[in-house]
This record gives C-alpha cells, sequence and structure tokens, in this order.
C-alpha cells in the first residue's frame, strides 16, 4: 500500500502546482482503504476542508488508478515527537498544534474578489432592498427561510453582493463552509461526477458539507432537466437543514424559459431582491466612491457630467473612468470637463449597434434555441414565439425594412407583418407573461451594447 501511495503522491506532484503540492499534498497520509473508502490523514481541520473544496476530484482520479475507490474520508493525525496517532476529525477539535487558519487565509485567501465587500458597496435607491439581503444573510439575520434571490441585469452589482457575502462570513465566521459556484460550474461538476462514479461525493458536498451555497448565474440551467432536478434535491435538503443560500440571475425565477416548475417553486418561493439600473445620484455616488479609491479628485461639474451622460450599467460607468484617468495620466493633464466629453464619447461611440444578428442572438439565447430553429419551418409553439418576438423587435430597435427583416427569419414579408402584428395584439391585450417577455429581451439588448 506505501508503494501504490508513493505512486499516487508523484502523480499529484506532476499535476499540481509545486506550491499547491507542498502546501497541501506533500503532508497527507494514506491511513487505509477499505470497502471503497480511502481514509487519509491530514492537519487539522482547515486543512481537511481545503481537500474538500479544491483537491478531491483530483485526489479521486488519482487514487482510483490503484485503488477500488468510492469516496474520500479524512482524519486529522496528531504528529507529536513521539507515536503518530490518528483521530476523527469530529474528536479533535481545536488543537494548540494545529496551524492558525489566518495564517492559511493569508498563504492561500478565500475564493472571494477582495475587492468585493459591503464597504466598496454604493448603495442607492436602486439597490438597497439587495444590499440589506444579502448584508442580513452574512451577518447571521432571520430571513425567510434564510434564503434570497437577488436579480437584476448584468454589471449592476450581483456578483459584487455574493462575493461581499462570502469575504464577510470567511472574515467574521471562518468556521462555516462557504461553497460558491456559477450555475455552470455546478453542472460542470455534476456531470464530471457522474462521468466518474463520484456522484455521491457531489451530493455530499453540496448537502452535507455546505453551511452557505452561494450560485451565481441560474439562468444558466434553462433547459437542462438532470442538473435542475439535482439543483432541487440540493435545495431542499439545505433548507430543511436550516442553511444559507444566495442565489443570482438576470430575471426572475418564473421569466426564465426551459426551469422547471419544482425549481422555479424554489427559486420564486424565497425572498426575491432586485437591482434596478442605478439612477442620477447613485451613478455619482459610484463615480466619487471609485476616484476616490485611485487617488484621483474629479471636479464635481465632471461627476455631474459622466453620471448624466453615461446611463448604462455600473461597467460602462467604471470602463469611462478608467479611460479618463488613463488619459489624464499618459497626457499629464489635469482633470477637465472637455477631457471627461471626450473620453465618454469614444466609449460611446465604442459601442457596437443593434442589428438583425444581434437581436437574433439575444432572442436565441433567452429561449436557449439555435439560429438555425429560429429560421427553420417548425410549428412547435417556442419557436414561434421566439421567431414573433424576434421580427418584432428587428422592427422596433432596427431601421431594416420589412423585405430584409422577412429574409434574415427566411419568412415574406406578408409573415413578418403579421407576426409584428400579432405579437403587438398580445402586448395590448395585457398578457402579463408576454409582456415581461418582450421587456427582459428588451432590456437584454439595452444593456447588451453596454456591457
Amino acid at each position: 500500500m506505501d508503494q501504490e501511495w508513493q505512486e499516487i503522491r508523484k502523480k499529484l506532484h506532476k499535476s499540481l502546482s509545486k506550491g499547491q503540492y507542498d502546501l497541501w499534498v506533500s503532508s497527507i497520509e494514506l491511513l487505509g482503504v477499505e470497502n471503497g473508502t480511502v481514509v487519509l490523514g491530514c492537519n487539522n481541520r482547515f486543512h481537511i476542508e481545503w481537500l474538500r473544496e479544491k483537491l478531491e476530484l483530483k485526489l479521486l482520479a488519482a487514487i482510483r488508478e490503484y485503488f477500488p475507490a468510492n469516496r474520500l474520508e479524512y482524519q486529522i493525525v496528531s504528529r507529536g515527537d513521539h507515536e503518530e496517532t490518528a483521530q476523527p476529525a469530529e474528536a479533535q477539535g481545536d488543537l494548540p498544534q494545529q496551524i492558525a487558519i489566518s495564517d492559511l487565509i493569508k498563504r492561500v485567501g478565500p475564493v472571494f474578489n477582495p475587492r468585493f465587500t459591503f464597504d466598496q458597496f454604493v448603495v442607492g435607491n436602486c439597490n438597497h432592498f439587495a444590499y440589506a439581503t444579502a448584508m442580513g444573510m452574512a451577518s447571521g439575520s432571520q430571513l425567510y427561510n434564510s434564503s434570497a434571490y437577488i436579480v437584476s441585469e448584468t454589471g449592476l452589482g450581483k456578483s459584487h453582493l455574493s462575493h461581499a457575502v462570502g469575504n464577510h462570513i470567511y472574515r467574521e465566521r471562518p468556521n462555516l463552509r462557504v461553497h460558491y459556484v456559477t450555475a455552470e460550474q455546478f453542472a460542470n461538476e455534476m456531470i464530471y461526477s457522474l462521468k466518474n462514479g463520484s456522484i455521491e461525493n457531489f451530493k455530499t458536498k453540496f448537502r452535507n458539507e455546505c453551511d452557505v451555497l452561494l450560485m451565481e448565474k441560474v439562468e444558466f440551467l434553462s433547459g437542462k432537466e438532470k442538473v435542475q432536478n439535482e439543483l432541487v434535491f440540493t435545495l431542499d435538503e439545505l433548507m430543511d437543514r436550516g442553511k444559507w443560500i444566495l442565489c443570482t440571475g438576470n430575471t426572475h425565477p418564473k421569466d426564465i424559459p426551459k426551469l422547471s416548475n419544482e425549481l422555479q417553486s424554489r427559486l420564486s418561493g424565497i425572498l426575491v431582491a432586485p437591482i434596478e439600473p442605478p439612477d442620477f445620484d447613485t451613478r455619482m455616488a459610484i463615480l466619487r466612491r471609485k476616484s476616490q479609491g485611485e487617488g484621483v479628485n474629479l471636479p464635481n461639474e465632471v461627476i455631474e457630467f459622466m453620471a448624466e451622460r453615461v446611463t448604462g450599467d455600473i461597467r460602462q460607468l467604471e470602463s469611462c473612468l478608467v479611460g479618463l484617468m488613463a488619459k489624464t495620466n499618459i497626457m499629464g493633464v489635469p482633470v477637465c470637463l472637455e477631457l471627461a466629453r471626450e473620453i465618454t464619447e469614444t466609449m460611446l461611440d465604442r459601442l457596437p449597434k443593434l442589428t438583425i444578428e444581434h437581436i437574433q442572438q439575444i432572442v436565441c439565447s433567452t429561449f436557449q434555441i439555435s439560429f438555425e430553429d429560429l429560421k427553420s419551418s417548425k410549428r412547435r409553439k417556442e419557436l414561434s414565439l421566439a421567431r414573433k418576438i424576434g421580427m418584432y423587435l428587428c422592427r422596433r430597435y432596427t431601421s431594416e425594412p420589412l423585405d430584409m427583416i422577412g429574409k434574415s427569419f427566411k419568412r415574406s414579408h406578408s409573415s413578418v407583418l403579421y407576426a409584428i402584428n400579432d405579437l403587438a395584439k398580445g402586448l395590448d391585450n395585457s398578457d402579463g407573461k408576454l409582456k415581461r417577455q418582450v421587456e427582459y429581451i428588451s432590456r437584454r439588448l439595452d444593456t447588451s451594447c453596454l456591457a
């Protein structure tokens, strides 16, 4: 068994960075293999948690080349001057010989962006509720089901708040096990686990070894039925055990196409906190905060001009500010209104113009369909609706004639006209769901040029 373990370590040494191997793998001991369970000896509880979070899949893959392993079990090994003894992680508690967590944090660091904290988040009328929701969760305040869903278009601060929650918990309550993933990462990890026979480890990680689940970009799960089912079971398990859940998405769960009724119900049933585009006062506050953080003193007239001129998402506002500071430094000239006008006009002129193809891309992305299906003769209800909305928005957002729109959708002039009028009639008849779908895609078009 010792020889096999040495071979496993050699393989891990080749596949990992020197820092990762030396700090986390070199000190692992193989304590035993029994009934498909491989028992590994670790330095302390933090060592165990880090391996579970970061290296478990790689460890399992390497071990399975030599042992029939289904799962890993970890124990804390006491390394004294005398005989080494192994004890279960649960029985050790806080041992005086363990490495201080604060020391390890400095060497490894959390997965969260250190710039995304609550202190650095500019609060305004547009985002106050979402901010209070995230802050309440991070500080342990009682929320409905201890779960929340933050919804907004891209670039308005969803990720900032998710990372702020993680940073706050990591600093104030490091004993809590926080899992941060995008929906895509969750899906990819689940698929990998299924292919490699480690799905039970995947379930254990997200259901039994998770105190706080932070999941972003839920809309990615549209149409992915098996992953949605797994997430439903995971959410139920975490909610039943009183764990904390924070999800984010670019639209309300009920408006995400191809989302199962069960997942819609779970996500819609928790606290939903929207973030709206920043108003004028919030944009001014953002510019002041960002410029002060960079050590730049912006005149009030420049701040007011930029806040008035740049009305898109926060990323666009920050891009203009970065461009202004860069040009100031390169040219060695002071910040002035004329320079701000030049930068904002240049940045805004660089934005792509809306075209029929771009609108079709957004529609296909929203409905999770292909270009071929959008332009095909298939009459499935969902495809027909996507085509109607696409034609309607092409008429609304471009100056292209109906013949050109029809050609782009492989339809006749009369078919396009009928589709546009039919959709407009549905909107006039107060079809709430249809209105929400059209408004959602319209917002995506408005912001897609600003991202």
